[in-house]
C-alpha cells in the first residue's frame, strides 16, 4: 500500500482487532508473537521487549517486526495504543457518569439514548460475520452437543436469557448459577464437543475467563459474545460476535447482547425446523396436563 502500513493496520482498531486481522499474514515467528498477546492480553504488551519475546519464544527483533505489521511505527506507540484501550476498558460507571445538564431543562434522556441503541444495532447487523453467526447456530442446533450458558455479574442475565429460549427448543441446554462457588459442578461434566457460550463485557471477569480456560481445556468449543474492544476470552474462543455497548449515561448497554440472543435463537428455529416445533407443542402438552407452566 502507498502509506507502507498493512491492510489491517490501514482499516484501523484496536490491537486487539488488528492483530486478529493480520494473522493470515503473519510470519511463524510473528504469529507466536501474535497468540501470545492474545494469551494475556493487553498485560503481555504492555511488558518491555524482552519479557513480551521471552513469552513469544522469540527474539526481540521479531516482536519489532510484528508491531510494524500491525501499524505502529515504534514500540513506544504499541504501548501507547494498549493503555489507551486498557483506560476505555476498565471505566467504572462512576468515571463514566454524566456531568449535570448545563440548564435545569437537562437534555432529551430518550432521544439520545434511543439514537445511541440504534446505531449500536445498525452496527451489529453491518458488522457480524454471517458465516461466523451460521456456524454458531449450527452448533447450538446440534442434538449431539451439550450447551452450557455463561455470564458474568450483570451478562449472566443475558446469559440466562439465551439458556430460557434454547431449553424450549432442545434438551441439554443448562446456564451457569451466579455463585461461583459452584461452577466446579458445571464445568466437571463439560465433555469435547460440548458448546459454551459466553457473555463477557467491558470489566472483564477473571473467573469468567477461568472457567472458560477450563471448559476449553476439556475439549468445549467456546462462543465468546463481547464488546468491541474483546474481552481477553477472544483468544480461546472459536467464534466472537461483537456488539457495541456504548450509552451515553453511566452504564453500558446490554440490547446488544440480548439482539444477539434473539438472532441466535432465530437461526437454531430455522435449523431444527419441525423438531422444534413438536418439542414445543409437546412442552405445552405437559403443562396443560399437569397445570404446569399455565
Amino acid at each position: 500500500m502507498a502509506d507502507g502500513k498493512t491492510p489491517s493496520a490501514a482499516a484501523g482498531g484496536s490491537v486487539k482487532e488488528r492483530t486478529l486481522a493480520s494473522l493470515p499474514d503473519l510470519s511463524r515467528a510473528e504469529n507466536r508473537v501474535a497468540h501470545a498477546l492474545l494469551a494475556e492480553y493487553p498485560l503481555a504488551g504492555l511488558e518491555t521487549v524482552a519479557r513480551f519475546a521471552a513469552r513469544a519464544a522469540t527474539s526481540g527483533p521479531t516482536i519489532l517486526r510484528f508491531i510494524g505489521r500491525i501499524g505502529f511505527s515504534s514500540y513506544a506507540e504499541f504501548q501507547d495504543a494498549l493503555r489507551a484501550e486498557v483506560q476505555i476498558q476498565l471505566q467504572s460507571p462512576l468515571a463514566r457518569y454524566p456531568a449535570p445538564p448545563p440548564t435545569s431543562d437537562g437534555r432529551d434522556v430518550i432521544r439520545d439514548v434511543a439514537h445511541a441503541l440504534r446505531l449500536n444495532m445498525e452496527q451489529l447487523a453491518a458488522g457480524t460475520q454471517r458465516q461466523d453467526f451460521g456456524a454458531v447456530c449450527n452448533r447450538l442446533a446440534d442434538p449431539a452437543r451439550s450447551v452450557l450458558c455463561l455470564g458474568g455479574r450483570f451478562s449472566w442475565l443475558i446469559a440466562t436469557y439465551l439458556f430460557q429460549y434454547l431449553r424450549e427448543l432442545r434438551p441439554g441446554v443448562r446456564v451457569v448459577r451466579d455463585m461461583t462457588a459452584a461452577w466446579a459442578d458445571d464445568l466437571v461434566d463439560m465433555r469435547a464437543g460440548d458448546v459454551l457460550v459466553v457473555f463477557d463485557f467491558r470489566r472483564y471477569q477473571r473467573d469468567v475467563l477461568d472457567f472458560t480456560r477450563g471448559a476449553r481445556a476439556l475439549g468445549a468449543e467456546v462462543v465468546l459474545i463481547t464488546d468491541l474492544w474483546h474481552s481477553p476470552i477472544a483468544a480461546y474462543a472459536d467464534t466472537v460476535i461483537p456488539c457495541s455497548v456504548v450509552l451515553p449515561t453511566a452504564f453500558d448497554s446490554g440490547v446488544g447482547g440480548l439482539a444477539i440472543v434473539e438472532l441466535l435463537v432465530a437461526g437454531v428455529v430455522e435449523r431444527l425446523g419441525p423438531a422444534a416445533r413438536d418439542r414445543i407443542a409437546a412442552l405445552e402438552d405437559v403443562r396443560k396436563s399437569t397445570n404446569l407452566g399455565s
